[in-house]
């Protein structure tokens, strides 16, 4: 699997990308109780996941063409809206 340990990231490119406990419960929903590490990313992060956070790696590298590269890996409600998945849809 593909993640951002791949590309060495730095301390402060881990703040800049919210890489902590109470972030991975808000971007994707998984709720871990201890400091996040490198070996409880990998092992319960997905692909998708990880796909995300090297788009936000790229980002804060400013390097647009790899960033667009993992945003066009994500699902295109994900691309879209980045990470906003609340549309309103009205009932008919």
């Amino acid at each position: 699997m593909e993640t951002i340990f791949d590309y060495s990231p730095t301390t402060k490119e881990l703040i800049d990308i919210r890489f902590d406990s109470f972030s991975m419960a808000l971007k994707f929903g998984i709720e871990i109780s201890e400091e996040l590490t490198q070996e409880i990313y990998l092992s319960t992060v997905s692909q998708e996941n990880a796909y995300y956070d090297l788009a936000c790696l790229f980002e804060f590298r400013n390097d647009q063409v790899k960033a667009d590269h993992y945003w066009s890996k994500l699902p295109s409600p994900s691309q879209d809206a980045l990470g906003f998945d609340n549309d309103m849809i009205p009932i008919l």
